[in-house]
């Protein structure tokens, strides 16, 4: 009977009471490893601010990584601007910013400044890129050569019956200067040749896709995650470098395989070694967590070394 009684009700009770605080304690633990440590680089929570600008075509994802690393470091306070990554340059190299976007490299002039302010740039990849052209669903073009999209942007060609693609002025559609994705379209389809008075500059991908979008003899580039935002309302072509080669249409595998003419890789610039909460965003963007957001938002991931 004795030994029956240590099992009373009451027993229960007081067994229970003692028990409820260490689990309640063993929950609240979990819920903190859980939603706020921020695993991917080891380190404990953080705080203060970052601000970063620069590349239109990385303000969106940057941003909503920004988001994220937030939720998981509620005293950090990241600032995401774009302009273009002139500006997130120019920025950087006056000490406005933390983290400048850039979806092109840095020009000659750029680290030619940089070496007379004693700066030491550092670039790290985030993700890879394709400028991706695009045209209005009612136009009967599918494929067009490096050659003849220079013709279209220099004003040399102005109707689509010159290539067979409908009766109707070509509209076309650019980036302003200053953007990244400006750059590499000039440095590598344009050339030697400027842009038409005829063409009408953007300051945003977002603006270009919505106006190809309406407009039915429209041509314009944008970025490829762009691309897979503007869902059904406007169409990526491919592209041939030649005449005589295949065309390509921008594509996971022929951006990662450098295929595709136009593929480049969207860079994060720091002056110097960042460190602190800088340093934690970065190593955020590249671990498995910015890996998700990135392709989720339609970027190619770079395949990066297991350390």
């Amino acid at each position: 009977m004795q030994t029956a009684s240590r099992f009373r009700p009451d027993g229960m009770a007081r067994l229970a009471l003692y028990a409820t605080p260490i689990c309640l304690a063993a929950f609240v633990g979990l819920l903190y490893f859980t939603y706020f440590w921020d695993g991917s680089d080891g380190s404990s929570l953080q705080s203060g601010s970052v601000q970063i600008s620069g590349s239109e075509t990385m303000r969106p994802v940057v941003t909503t990584c920004a988001e994220e690393f937030m939720t998981r470091n509620p005293k950090a306070d990241v600032i995401v601007r774009g302009g273009g990554s002139g500006d997130g340059v120019a920025a950087l190299l006056h000490g406005i910013v933390d983290i400048g976007m850039m979806s092109r490299e840095l020009s000659p002039r750029e680290r030619d400044y940089a070496a007379a302010k004693n700066i030491q740039l550092s670039v790290s990849e985030l993700a890879l890129d394709g400028v991706t052209i695009i045209v209005n669903r009612a136009l009967a073009v599918t494929a067009l050569g490096l050659d003849q999209l220079q013709a279209i942007f220099a004003g040399k060609i102005r109707n689509w019956r010159e290539l067979e693609a409908g009766d109707a002025e070509v509209l076309a559609f650019a980036r302003a200067d200053g953007s990244g994705t400006a750059s590499l379209f000039g440095d590598r389809v344009l050339r030697d040749e400027a842009y038409a008075a005829s063409v009408q500059r953007l300051p945003t991908n977002e603006a270009i896709v919505a106006e190809v979008a309406t407009r039915p003899a429209a041509i314009g580039y944008t970025d490829f995650g762009a691309l897979r935002r503007a869902g059904e309302r406007v169409r990526a072509i491919a592209l041939r470098v030649d005449p005589e080669s295949a065309p390509v249409l921008p594509a996971t595998e022929t951006i990662r395989s450098r295929s595709y003419p136009l593929a480049r890789t969207l860079h994060f610039v720091t002056a110097g070694n960042p460190a602190g909460t800088a340093r934690a965003f970065l190593d955020f963007c590249s671990g498995a967590g910015g890996e998700a957001l990135l392709r989720r938002a339609g970027y190619v991931g770079i395949e990066r070394a297991v350390q």
